[in-house]
């Protein structure tokens, strides 16, 4: 585990020892092992542990057409173990609403969600697209059926759907190169907004700024390859690649520009 601390941040250190408690219950028990819904960092994390447990086999999904989904519940399975979607213990919510008079955003959509009283780790992809629909995690379907029945004053009716039938999110994906001095977050957010450094500062300060969903206030917080960054107003971003190091000691940076429609 030491080996695999040292890839990522103090702070996601609880995170990777929960992550790892279930990959020694896999192998220690000989049992399927599942997780919550993981962000791509933490899916990062469990790709890094999978390593130490060679007899471990780990596969993702998240409802419908996997490769078009950022949240993914994992399980972790011993050798010779089968699997079936209905394993990953997914509900697939549409929801209905009455769209003539009221205009739901994905964060009208995630603030409502999470005001029931839930952790951000038992749902999966929210689409807002041509259909809204939402992924959680099966033993929470019946509190949200009881307790999501409204949103801006409008009534709303929750519908359990087929898997098949859950829709790609509606993504609008821009790669754009910077060349960055430094990998602080205030640095990085500037360049890709295009605006001063003071003013990115700012928005960190003033904790406007998430990174991997959540909020980070300090603008001197280091980013790493792999990072979801989501600017209040703007949208997110990952850093994806560090392309190269120029002479003059900065650094070239793929970023992928993601806006959610």
């Amino acid at each position: 585990m030491k080996g695999v601390y040292q890839h990522f941040r103090p702070e996601e250190r609880e995170m990777l020892t929960l992550l790892n408690s279930k990959f020694e219950q896999a192998s220690n028990n000989f049992y399927a092992v599942l997780t919550d819904f993981l962000n791509p960092r933490e899916q990062k994390m469990i790709e890094s542990l999978s390593g130490q447990y060679p007899d471990i086999t780990v596969h993702y999904y998240g409802g419908g057409n996997n490769a078009e989904r950022e949240r993914l519940r994992a399980i972790l399975l011993p050798e010779y173990f089968d699997y079936s979607p209905d394993d990953f213990e997914i509900t697939v919510f549409e929801v209905s609403y009455p769209d003539k008079f009221v205009t739901l955003s994905h964060r009208n959509l995630l603030g409502a969600i999470m005001s029931i009283g839930v952790g951000r780790s038992v749902i999966g992809d929210i689409v807002n697209g041509e259909k809204i629909q939402f992924a959680v995690a099966c033993p929470f379907k019946e509190l949200f059926k009881t307790e999501l029945t409204k949103i801006k004053n409008a009534p709303l009716k929750l519908t359990e759907i087929p898997h098949s039938e859950f829709i790609d999110a509606a993504v609008t994906m821009k790669p754009v190169t910077v060349l960055s001095s430094s990998y602080r977050l205030d640095s990085i957010v500037s360049l890709v907004l295009k605006e001063g450094r003071a003013k990115s500062k700012e928005r960190v300060e003033k904790e406007k700024v998430k990174v991997n969903h959540s909020i980070v206030d300090e603008p001197s917080f280091i980013i790493e390859t792999g990072d979801i960054i989501s600017v209040r107003g703007f949208g997110r971003f990952t850093v994806t690649e560090q392309i190269a190091q120029t002479k003059k000691g900065k650094y070239r940076l793929e970023v992928m520009i993601v806006t959610d429609n």
